[in-house]
């Protein structure tokens, strides 16, 4: 994916926006069949455990190219995350149930946002900045240079802080204690202590760490997710928030991982994990 993120990148600095989105989701269907094979097998193969007994193999095909297409759109949208201020916001962004972040925020202990490689789940943070909060990601620390300055530099412009994986655990920690909203992608576990949840009746792992956090300092957590709909904005949809304790970390990963499940049924393509999750067995 990493010649994608580039080749996009660039593009999104010289093209207007409709134009940009257009040569996007041509590259990517001619990456598609050259060289993203074995993403597009891997994503397949999730969605045969997600949908295998409801979906034939060619609806689920489909869906798999949909994805990579609609995956490319959003590196796109990535560079545009600056842009976005709270003048036109509203014409990228909607937030639904925003009632639920502003209750959990109101405890002054800070909020996790548990999120997922769905949508654009990073124009997400833009609109809580666009609200008022404080917002930072805990995001992978990408080994490709390139991609990895480009994002920074795109998070930073548009106001959000950003936390890596595996670095200073400290850091998040201070920044909770401040009131600040903390947002996570939980669907995907990239070296990270790990808790196990069932998602699709398969054991699956996903991070532990934001339940550890939200039990250990007595963080609200809130699920949202960011999804395109048919008017062509994101909404955003914050799902009641809850808190946990230590002796309810399983408790509550499984509450996201039911949530998680509902959405991937809702918006198979726009989930965009590439990895393959489970071993087969259908």
């Amino acid at each position: 994916m990493y010649f994608l993120h580039i080749l996009i990148e660039l593009l999104a600095y010289f093209l207007p926006r409709g134009v940009a989105v257009l040569c996007t989701r041509g590259i990517a269907r001619f990456c598609y069949y050259l060289f993203f094979r074995e993403a597009a097998k891997n994503h397949l193969d999730n969605l045969m455990v997600a949908f295998g007994g409801e979906k034939s193999h060619k609806q689920l095909k489909e869906i798999t190219k949909e994805a990579i297409y609609n995956f490319a759109a959003v590196v796109y949208e990535h560079s545009l995350m600056e842009r976005i201020n709270e003048r036109n916001y509203s014409h990228f962004i909607k937030a639904e149930h925003l009632e639920n972040l502003i209750r959990a925020s109101l405890q002054g202990r800070g909020v996790i946002v548990l999120s997922a490689h769905i949508g654009n789940y990073e124009w997400g943070t833009v609109l809580m900045k666009m609200k008022g909060f404080s917002v930072a990601i805990i995001a992978l620390d990408i080994k490709t240079k390139f991609i990895m300055n480009v994002r920074k530099k795109n998070r930073e412009k548009a106001g959000i802080g950003v936390f890596y994986v595996g670095k200073i655990f400290s850091e998040p920690i201070r920044f909770l204690k401040k009131g600040g909203v903390l947002a996570i992608a939980e669907d995907r576990n990239f070296d990270e202590t790990s808790i196990k949840v069932k998602l699709f009746n398969r054991e699956t792992e996903i991070p532990k760490g934001a339940f550890y956090l939200a039990a250990r300092f007595n963080v609200p957590l809130v699920p949202a997710f960011s999804v395109r709909e048919k008017d062509g904005l994101y909404h955003v949809y914050y799902e009641e928030s809850y808190s946990i304790t230590e002796d309810e970390m399983q408790k509550g990963a499984e509450r996201y991982a039911f949530l998680l499940e509902q959405y991937i049924k809702k918006y198979p393509e726009q989930w965009y994990v590439f990895d393959r999750i489970w071993e087969k067995e259908y």
